[in-house]
């Protein structure tokens, strides 16, 4: 969809995948990440008991908070091995793992859905803007005296100033649209540093 008035354009083209059509990342929709796409460790997907344990219960929401520096939240697991039995630690790291698996995924589908309706509110506001458009267009060939002119200098300025955050929002997309690339990247880290405890 375009719209312009004069010279100040406005272009709205969705990127979204033909089975996810308010997708508009670049990046490929992946609701659910699995554990075999990101460790080479034992399948967690079934275990969902994890947070029966107390502590994972505890140490999980850290690990997974991208406040947390990644050093500090490796630190946290290495602390958590040291108290550990030896015999207990490889089925604990699993658990964990599926705990760090269970959020990630539950984080990564709440910002994929915010995503997705930034964007269906960006197509909204994009036929918006194609309506004001046409009304200008039809003031224009109206606009034979003052009271008419002034009417279409208003459109007019609401036009501009509807286009301007439209087009902000949209620069918006892009930067959004990384997010669930950075949140799965910290699940194959942690991911991997858990799998680096393990002796199987």
């Amino acid at each position: 969809m375009v719209t312009a008035i004069g010279s100040a354009p406005v272009a709205f083209a969705a990127v979204g995948e033909k089975d996810h059509p308010d997708w508009p990342c670049v990046q490929r929709k992946v609701v659910t990440l699995t554990s075999t796409q990101i460790w080479d460790g034992p399948p967690t997907d079934d275990i969902k008991d994890w947070s029966n344990d107390a502590e994972l219960a505890k140490l999980v929401p850290g690990l997974i908070s991208r406040r947390v520096p990644l050093d500090e939240a490796k630190a946290s697991i290495k602390a958590l091995v040291e108290k550990l039995p030896q015999a207990s630690r490889d089925e604990t790291m699993k658990r964990l793992f599926a705990g760090v698996l269970s959020r990630i995924n539950d984080e990564r589908t709440s910002v994929i859905s915010g995503v997705e309706r930034f964007q269906r509110r960006q197509k909204t506001r994009a036929d918006e803007l194609e309506r004001q458009s046409s009304e200008i267009v039809k003031l224009k060939e109206l606009a034979k005296d003052d009271t008419s002119r002034k009417k279409l200098d208003e459109a007019e300025e609401k036009y501009k100033w509807d286009t301007r955050v439209f087009q902000e929002r949209q620069q918006n997309i892009p930067l959004a649209c990384e997010i669930p690339t950075l949140i799965e990247q910290r699940a194959f880290e942690l991911g991997r540093e858990i799998r680096t405890y393990m002796s199987k």
